[in-house]
């Protein structure tokens, strides 16, 4: 049987602002001003708009934010290239998860067990399927000493 993504395997988007709040200010020492939470991706990595309508990406496995896009509809343009699900959606390791049965919930997320910024790279073996407040946790725990 093969498996086919939708967007929702790939990302999350249905949260509500509260629990928006709650993920993101586990990163308020890096994310700083107003920013919009469009999606996350199932690995916990944040798509964040600015007001001047520029989109930010909060790295989680490596720790830092950057901006991705100049304007929305350049951003609209890499979401929709394959190249981009693969890079930062990680969309051919969520099809192997998805063949084996791993799937998260609602409220759930990927995690790496180690986190890789402690072991240097993302072993696939090592995925667990975890809360995403938790692991919006650890992940900033991992980094924000480092910042």
């Amino acid at each position: 049987m093969s498996v086919q993504l939708t967007w929702n395997d790939l990302l999350i988007e249905d949260f509500t602002p509260e629990q928006a709040d709650q993920w993101l200010s586990e990163w308020s020492w890096l994310v700083k001003g107003e920013v919009a939470p469009l999606f996350l991706s199932k690995f916990g990595d944040w798509f964040l708009r600015r007001p001047n309508g520029s989109t930010q990406l909060l790295d989680v496995l490596e720790g830092g934010l950057s901006t991705i896009a100049a304007t929305p509809e350049e951003f609209q343009a890499q979401v929709n290239s394959k190249e981009w699900q693969e890079e930062r959606l990680l969309s051919a390791l969520i099809y192997g998860f998805h063949e084996k049965g791993i799937i998260p919930g609602p409220g759930q997320c990927y995690a790496l067990a180690p986190h890789p910024a402690l072991v240097g790279k993302i072993n696939p073996d090592s995925v667990i399927v975890m809360d995403i407040l938790v692991w919006e946790s650890i992940c900033s725990q991992v980094f924000e000493g480092s910042a």
